[in-house]
Formats: C-alpha cells, sequence, structure tokens
C-alpha cells in the first residue's frame, strides 16, 4: 500500500489562515457556537448592533447551536449583567477611585513643596469638583426603566429574540456521571495549565472548570454531527487563543488538534464584530459599520475581567506571592514595596539607594520592571485579575531639578491596604 502524498500543512492545519470559502462553508454545513459572554454582551450593545446580530442569528438557522453549559453561565451572570449594562455604576466608582487618587497625589506633592495648607484646600476643591461634574454626567446614560423592565423575563426584549432563535437548539445536559467527570478533567486541566480555562483557577471551588465543560460539551455535538466548528466569543485569553505578538491568530493547536481528533472536523474560532464583519460578505447579511465598530466597543470593555474593586485586582495572597518571586531572584523592588507598605505607600529614591546599596551614580531607569514582570505571570496564571493595576509605579517630581529623574516609588493606593496586610503576615 503506497502511502499517500503529505504536504506542508498536514498535521499542521492549525496554522493555516481561514479563507473566505472556509468560512463560507463552516456556516453552512457546520454548527456556529456562541459562548456564554456573546449571550450577555447583547444587553450592552446599542439597539442597532443588537439587531444587526439578531439578523445573523436567524441567518444561520439550524447551524446555530449553544452548549448547555454556556446557557447555565449566562443565566448566571444575567442578573449582575443587568445591574449596569452599560457600565455606568462602574465608571462612576473607578472615576471616584481616580479622584481619590488624584487627591492624594497632589496632597503628597504640596507637602514636598511645601505649599500653604490653604491654597492646596482650594486646588482639591477645583479637582473634586471637576470629577464630580464629569461623574454626573456619566449617570445620565445610566436607563433604569430599561433595566427594570429587563428584569421581568416576560418584558425582556433581548430574552425574547433569544428563544425565538435558540429554541431546539440548546444542548442537553450532562448526566450526573458525565458531568462529574468532565468537572474532574477540566480541573486537572487548570492545574496543569492546559486549554481552554487555565486562566480561570482563581474561580471559586470548581468553577474554574466551566470553560472546559463548554469545550467539553461542543466537542460531543461536533462528534455527533461530523461538522465544523465556528466558536464565537469575546474571551480572548491565551487559553482559549493562539496569540503571535499579541495579536489573535486562531484557536489554540491543543483545540483545533483536540476536535479533529475527536470528530475528524476543523476549528474556527471568532470575536462578535468578526462575527458580524463576516456575515455581511459570507452570509449576505446587512450589518451596518456602526454595528460592527459597536461590537468591537463593547469587546473592549473591562465589564467581566477587569478589576472595580477597591484592591486594584490583587489579593495579600498574590502580593505575597509577588514578594516571594522577587526575594527568590534576589531583587531589592521586593524590600521597596515592603517599606512603602509600611511608610503609607510611598518610597523616597534616597531610601532606595539606602536599601538596594546602589552608588550615587547608579540610575534607575527600569527599576520596576521585574514587579511588572513577574505581575504579568501573575495574570497568565490566574492570580490576579488580566486589569490589576500596576502595584509599583515611579513618581516624578515636576519642580525637581531633574523631573525626568524618578522622585520615588509609590504602591497604587487601590492595592495599599492589600500590600500592608501581606506584608504584616
Amino acid at each position: 500500500m503506497s502511502e499517500v502524498p503529505r504536504g506542508i500543512f498536514d498535521g499542521f492545519e492549525a496554522y493555516r489562515t481561514p479563507t473566505l470559502g472556509d468560512y463560507k462553508q463552516a456556516f453552512e454545513s457546520g454548527m456556529v457556537v456562541p459562548d456564554a459572554n456573546v449571550l450577555l454582551n447583547l444587553y450592552r450593545y446599542t439597539d442597532g448592533a443588537r439587531d444587526d446580530l439578531f439578523s445573523v442569528l436567524e441567518r444561520l438557522g439550524d447551524r446555530l447551536w449553544a452548549p448547555h453549559q454556556a446557557l447555565a453561565e449566562f443565566w448566571r451572570n444575567r442578573d449582575s449583567v443587568l445591574r449596569d449594562p452599560r457600565g455606568t455604576e462602574r465608571i462612576q466608582a473607578e472615576m471616584s477611585t481616580q479622584r481619590e487618587k488624584a487627591s492624594s497625589t497632589l496632597r503628597a506633592w504640596a507637602n514636598r513643596v511645601s505649599m500653604p495648607q490653604e491654597r492646596v484646600a482650594e486646588m482639591e476643591v477645583e479637582l473634586c469638583g471637576g470629577f464630580e461634574a464629569v461623574i454626573a454626567e456619566v449617570g445620565r446614560f445610566n436607563d433604569e426603566s430599561a433595566i427594570e423592565s429587563a428584569r421581568d423575563t416576560d418584558k425582556d426584549a433581548v430574552l425574547t429574540k433569544l428563544e425565538e432563535h435558540l429554541r431546539g437548539k440548546v444542548g442537553r445536559c450532562m448526566d450526573d456521571d458525565a458531568h462529574a467527570a468532565a468537572v474532574a478533567e477540566g480541573m486537572r486541566r487548570v492545574e496543569e495549565r492546559e486549554p481552554p480555562g487555565y486562566l480561570d483557577k482563581n474561580k471559586e471551588d470548581t468553577a474554574a472548570a466551566g470553560d472546559y465543560l463548554v469545550w467539553e460539551q461542543v466537542l460531543i455535538e461536533a462528534q455527533r454531527r461530523k461538522c465544523d466548528v465556528v466558536f464565537v466569543t469575546a474571551d480572548v485569553k491565551e487559553d482559549w487563543w493562539r496569540r503571535e505578538a499579541g495579536e489573535l491568530r486562531g484557536p489554540r493547536l491543543e483545540l483545533a488538534a483536540e476536535l479533529r481528533q475527536r470528530a475528524d472536523a476543523r476549528l474556527f474560532m471568532l470575536r462578535p464584530t468578526d462575527l458580524l464583519g463576516l456575515a455581511r460578505e459570507v452570509l449576505e447579511v446587512t450589518v451596518q459599520d456602526d454595528s460592527v465598530e459597536d461590537a468591537d466597543r463593547v469587546d473592549r470593555l473591562p465589564l467581566d475581567r477587569k478589576s472595580t474593586s477597591a484592591d486594584g485586582g490583587w489579593t495579600a495572597d498574590a502580593v505575597e506571592e509577588l514578594l516571594v518571586r522577587l526575594r527568590e531572584e534576589g531583587a531589592v523592588q521586593g524590600t521597596v514595596i515592603e517599606q512603602a507598605a509600611h511608610d503609607g505607600g510611598f518610597v523616597e529614591r534616597e531610601t532606595v539607594y539606602e536599601l538596594a546599596g546602589y552608588d550615587e551614580d547608579r540610575q534607575l531607569k527600569g527599576f520596576t520592571r521585574p514587579v511588572n514582570r513577574i505581575a504579568r505571570d501573575l495574570r497568565e496564571e490566574g492570580r490576579i485579575d488580566e486589569g490589576a493595576v500596576d502595584l509599583l509605579t515611579s513618581y516624578y517630581d515636576p519642580f525637581s531639578a531633574n523631573p525626568s529623574e524618578a522622585a520615588g516609588f509609590q504602591i497604587d493606593p487601590d492595592v495599599l491596604a492589600v500590600a500592608e496586610s501581606a506584608v504584616r503576615s
């Protein structure tokens, strides 16, 4: 028996860039699977973008299919999304935090230049007044009547349309034994950093296995149908996507290989904005440019992953881990962070030289890099939020003899309390 001739893509199919013809075939004969975040983002879109996405879902017809786990996550998170679908309360809270940070920075600088307290108070009033005006303007976009209507499932226009388009297209829940086995496999993958879902390691209990449950149900249905899969998700983490130089290039190679092994099928991955853009060319659905732009805007919003809490996305355990890794590297930055935590969040330049034993001619350029590098690793491991603030930042005094030289380093005010707790423990 002669060997079948092989080409450069044989065994490396996941590296091939899909063509419009590939997508057309997948849309017509495969199955298109929306993740829970795609359904939840319908509440965040403008009316036009929402209508256009519904038109695309309608055009997909029987090719549209949703995993049971995706619907479980949709219902579990729906109420929290409805509390602030446009993100106005989040932005107001964030701006209030920034107002406090700005005031704190102003006071710290005023102390260093011995500004009269009366003038400092006047400047704080001006500063806070500007923030208050903007916060009030943001609040005008909070449509309470629409939110209240949506909380009633019988009055929720989004639910009405979803029920219409997904009727008969939602997978069954797994039986108890299969579900338990899938959860166990999902948790194993989290610990072994195998895709998908390992960046959800910081979720409580077995919730970290949620992404794998979605994926396993997709695999089962694809195997049953023997068809390609177009997975649509607003999740752009590296435990789903293959990245090159920060650019999304397609699904993780492991996921593409797993689908090929289980269902002899090809895996395509799209963000909602890509689905809308392709729908115009491939499905011949009318989609407005504004809808594509709005979907892209929502995809980039930090509504789910970015930190909005007073801790800046950090925990005391994460700060402790950061300090441990800095000590293992022999980096003085850990000592500086500990000193700053003891001194209200700020360490002057002279103190850094004393702690580090640096020569006077030593520069501090790039001093925070080890901290930022380890923080990046902690984000990838799911130990801190993807949107966690930079823990240690440089402070520049514009009135110093050398304003381009860091006058000191400060712990972000949002993280100071947990940093103090970590240092005390």
